[in-house]
């Protein structure tokens, strides 16, 4: 793939490995792509450059601006909205909803930004969010549709009723992460 023009914003979560993972090992995508938690948009940018038409969303607004920032300096059209996970995206359904969610167990330790804490921690496992996407993406997703999403080895207690494939597997020093595809049965 072509190298992104992705510049990063305070108080938005810095593309790592995770997001990079991501971007290299998603399966090719074809068609209404939604990103949960878009960040600087690198993941969503990314599908869009690929020919699909890709709707990105993220609570926090700085990184709303982040991506509507980085969509147009890679001359991408990318829709981004503001908004809690699908909160702003009533009766819309998506061919593939794809996210790199906030997955560690909350800290005891505080972040300086309460913003960046948003992007990391995922609840008090860690698996609390991504088990709410996987619960509400039911209503906005075709019935042949996926979730694409990483999950982390420092992920508690993540049980979920979606059948599940790995597509990528990496270990890092401090974990192992996987960009995992759900699907309903």
């Amino acid at each position: 793939m072509a190298k992104l023009n992705i510049t990063n914003f305070d108080g938005v979560y810095e593309p790592a490995e995770d997001s990079y993972l991501f971007v290299n090992h998603i399966p090719n995508l074809k068609g209404n792509i939604l990103e949960i938690g878009c960040g600087t948009g690198l993941i969503g940018i990314s599908l869009a450059l690929k020919g699909n038409k890709v709707t990105a969303v993220d609570i926090n607004p700085l990184a709303v601006e982040a991506a509507k920032s980085n969509a147009k300096n890679n001359n991408v059209d990318l829709e981004v909205v503001e908004g809690d996970m699908f909160s702003s995206l009533e009766g819309r359904i998506f061919d593939a909803i794809v996210c790199n969610p906030p997955y560690l167990p909350n800290s005891e330790d505080k972040y300086d930004d309460s913003k960046l804490a948003l992007a990391v921690e995922g609840g008090p496992t860690g698996s609390e969010f991504t088990i709410r996407l996987l619960e509400d993406a039911r209503n906005h997703l075709e019935s042949q549709g996926s979730v694409y999403t990483i999950i982390s080895s420092k992920m508690k207690e993540f049980q979920t009723s979606w059948n599940q494939e790995v597509l990528h597997e990496e270990k890092f020093f401090f974990e192992r992460l996987r960009l995992v595809r759900f699907w309903r049965s």
